[in-house]
This record gives structure tokens, C-alpha cells and sequence, in this order.
């Protein structure tokens, strides 16, 4: 029995007690100490009359008590019953990782600092590569970027009004690349991965941009020798307008197979077909079903009516304990894309629930999902720029953003 109700049971044998008590030394002069002889044919009645009153009252504070009891059991029941669905969660959510594969044997990406080994990569591990797929996607698309308009007009306008953006004074640019990359990384950049990524961009970017970009990235091999120095040739031009020429050659001696008038470019160009496989394959197969059953979880959890935030904030805590540092960094790039825009940027907010705000719709700030990041920047990208209200695990200075929750 739970603390509260044994209290409210003391308390309320307590008032019982002594009701009984007082009404009995104030009735008709009588009182326990008293040695009068008991006229019994005047106290009867006031026995009887008395006797029904607190019959009475012991009756209500009997079924009082009784009630007290069966609403604690089923209170008990409520929570066991959340306990055991929210770890049944838990549980589905280690198996999604433990089934996580990436194969990298035939990967092959030896000129970049971010070095993938030859190997099979499994569970948690498989997030290492993805966000190390999605750093190197920012670097090599990094020059495309430079002094270059990415958004259509109509839709800069709308995200300069969203409220998201306004209240933490959000770089849109830095927004538009990290969306950019992780969808390239996320769908991939097979002929389906290309007509969605052109089918989500199209009102956001800029067409011209995104059509270069594509075509660019789509040149990278993931397991071909021959064409893997070719890209990295075109790679290492140094101006974007360079880059650009390059892969329209490339483009035309797939068409019509002739060999371009730039010697220093021929060598390149020529024979730089398509049938290798793609490096940027793809991860919504495995990552689709993970973000989809994660949200879920916190999203029974935060919806929950008749617990208070504390108790949600621990729930979500052992959830969080089951992420590594990399799975944090991915659901942080997940949560600036299209793809994962409910988690904070675009809450899903149930209009159902009566005493919620919208901020208790915003669950990476609410949970600190993203807590154990380390220190400021995660490969040059402030994280704590587009969630400053996390109580991250390495500030020193404790906030009190949690006042705001229910």
C-alpha cells in the first residue's frame, strides 16, 4: 500500500477517534470519569441516537478506507501494467539494434580521414559508420555550398517565420546542409533513392544546386578500383567550377562515349561507367524501422496522463542509457531532416491530451535525448546551437529548463 494512502488512513482514524471521544463527554453531562448513577430510560435514547451517528460514520469511513485500498491496487495494477508494455518497448528496441548489419568489406575509402575498415560491422556499431558516411558527405559536398543560394525563395521566407528557427536564431544554411547529407545518407543514391531525394527537395532547394550535388555524389564508387581513383581525381579539384566540368564530361562520355578535349581531364573521364556499386547505398531499410519503434517508445511514455514528469523523465532515462554516443549523434542529424522532424522541430502534437503545451511535445530537449554528446561541436557542428536547453552531460552549470513540463 503505498505511503499516501497510509496516511489518509491514520489520519482519518484519527478524527474518527476522537469525534467518538468528544461526543461522548459532551452529551447530557455524562463523561467517563463520572459517578453518578445512569438513569438508563433518559441515556437509552441518546445511546441509540448516538450509536446510529457513529454506526453511520464508521460505516462511511469503512467504505472510505475500502475505496482507498481498491484505488491503490488498481493504481498498482495501472503501473505494473505501463511497466511491463514500456519494457516489452525497451526490449524490441535492443532487439532492432542487435539486428543491425553493415557489410564494409568492399568498402573502400582509404583517402579520407575517416577511414572505414574492411569488416562487418554489427549493432550498435552499424551507427558508427552511418554518421561517419554522413561527416564525409558534408565534407565533399562542402565546396557546393560555398556562396550559393539553397533555398527557393517561397520556402526561405516560411522558414525564416517558423518559431523553431526564430526562438534559438537557427543558421538555416547549416540547417539546409545537414538535411541535405543525412537524406543523401539515409535513401541513399540508387535510381529509387534519387527520385525520392528529388521528390523531398524540390520545394525546399534549389533545383539547379540539387541537380549538381546528385550528380557529383553519385559518381562515388563503393568497391571499384579503377573508377575510385577517377573520383578521387575530380575530388581533388580544387574550385567548385572545376568539380562541376568534370562530372558534366563524365556524363557526356556516358552518353556518347567520346573522349574529352581537356588532357588534363581525359584520363579521368573516359571509361568512368556506372556499374559499380554506389558508396552512399543507403540505411532506410535499417533505419526507418529503429526511428519509427524509438519515437514510439518516448511517445507512450510522454503521453502518459496520470504520471508526473519526473517519473516520465526517469522512465525515459533508461531508455536513453540503452544509446550509444553515435546513436545519439544519428538521432541528432535524424532530428534536422524531413525524416525526423517530429522529434522537435515539427512536435506531433496530440490535441487530445488536455494540460499539454507544445512543449511537452518537443522530445529531445524534454528527455535530453541527445545528453552524452561530448563536448560543443561534433565534427565542426555546434549540436548545442540547435538544442541549447538540454541539460548536456559535460556543462558544468545545471539549468532549470524542467520548471516548463508537467
Amino acid at each position: 500500500m503505498e505511503n499516501k494512502t497510509i496516511a489518509k488512513i491514520f489520519i482519518w482514524s484519527s478524527v474518527i477517534v476522537f469525534s467518538v471521544f468528544l461526543m461522548r463527554i459532551l452529551i447530557d453531562g455524562y463523561t467517563f470519569w463520572s459517578s453518578t448513577d445512569i438513569k438508563y430510560d433518559v441515556t437509552g435514547q441518546i445511546g441509540d441516537f448516538v450509536g446510529g451517528i457513529i454506526g453511520t460514520i464508521i460505516s462511511a469511513a469503512g467504505f472510505y478506507f475500502l475505496y482507498l485500498t481498491f484505488n491503490d491496487q488498481r493504481n498498482a495494477f495501472e503501473k505494473e501494467r505501463l511497466e511491463s508494455k514500456y519494457f516489452d518497448l525497451i526490449k524490441l528496441h535492443r532487439d532492432n539494434v542487435s539486428e543491425l548489419k553493415f557489410d564494409a568489406t568492399n568498402l573502400k575509402d582509404n583517402h579520407d580521414s575517416l577511414f572505414i575498415e574492411a569488416m562487418l560491422y554489427e549493432g550498435k556499431s552499424v551507427f558508427k559508420v552511418i554518421f561517419n558516411q554522413f561527416i564525409m558527405c558534408k565534407n565533399e559536398l562542402r565546396i557546393f555550398f560555398k556562396k550559393t543560394p539553397i533555398y527557393t525563395v517561397e520556402y526561405e521566407k516560411q522558414l525564416l517565420k517558423d518559431p523553431y528557427i526564430i526562438k534559438n536564431n537557427i543558421d538555416i544554411d547549416l540547417l539546409a546542409k545537414i538535411d541535405i547529407c543525412y537524406s543523401i545518407v539515409f535513401y541513399g543514391l540508387s535510381s529509387e533513392g534519387l527520385l525520392i531525394l528529388n521528390e523531398i527537395f524540390k520545394e525546399k532547394y534549389r533545383p539547379e544546386l540539387i541537380g549538381k550535388i546528385l550528380r557529383y555524389i553519385s559518381l562515388k564508387p563503393a568497391n571499384d578500383p579503377d573508377i575510385l581513383k577517377k573520383w578521387i581525381a575530380i575530388n581533388k579539384k580544387s574550385t567548385k567550377k572545376d568539380r562541376i566540368r568534370a562530372v558534366e564530361l563524365v556524363y557526356n562520355w556516358r552518353r556518347f562515349k567520346k573522349r574529352p578535349s581537356e588532357e588534363d581531364l581525359a584520363d579521368v573521364v573516359e571509361n568512368y561507367h556506372n556499374m559499380y556499386t554506389k558508396y552512399y547505398g543507403g540505411h532506410q531499410f535499417r533505419l526507418g524501422h529503429y526511428y519509427r519503434h524509438l519515437f514510439h517508445t518516448v511517445k507512450f511514455i510522454n503521453n502518459q496522463k496520470n504520471i508526473d514528469y519526473p517519473t516520465k523523465y526517469e522512465y525515459i532515462k533508461i531508455l536513453r542509457a540503452q544509446l550509444s554516443t553515435y546513436e545519439q549523434a544519428v538521432l541528432f542529424t535524424n532530428s534536422l531532416s524531413k525524416m525526423g522532424k517530429s522529434w522537435e522541430l515539427k512536435p506531433e502534437i496530440d490535441s487530445k491530451l488536455e494540460g499539454f503545451s507544445k512543449h511537452d511535445f518537443e522530445l529531445i530537449t524534454k528527455y535530453n535525448l541527445i545528453k552524452n554528446l561530448p563536448g560543443d561541436y561534433i565534427f565542426g557542428i555546434p549540436f548545442k546551437y540547435f538544442f541549447p536547453e538540454i541539460e548536456y552531460e559535460s556543462d558544468e552549470k545545471e539549468k532549470t529548463k524542467r520548471a516548463k513540463y508537467k
